[in-house]
């Protein structure tokens, strides 16, 4: 979910190491990238990313079951 996140807000160009137009790196792979980075991403680029993520948490209707969220 992390990688679709970043997908989402167009993070996903930062990752691709060519000029294809198609995802060269799937979603899962993307997301543990961007885990592996967290430490030492941009604070801007962390925060974008995170809010992504957030809100696709909060659209997710197994998350929000699970962390007792409500749908915006």
């Amino acid at each position: 979910m992390l990688g679709e996140a970043g997908e989402a807000v167009g993070l996903d160009r930062v990752l691709k190491t060519n000029t294809s137009k198609r995802r060269t790196m799937s979603l899962l792979r993307q997301g543990m990238r961007w885990y592996e980075l967290i430490e030492t991403m941009p604070e801007e680029r962390l925060l974008t990313l995170m809010t992504s993520f957030e809100r696709m948490l909060r659209e997710d209707a197994l998350f929000q079951g699970f962390l007792g969220l409500e749908a915006e």
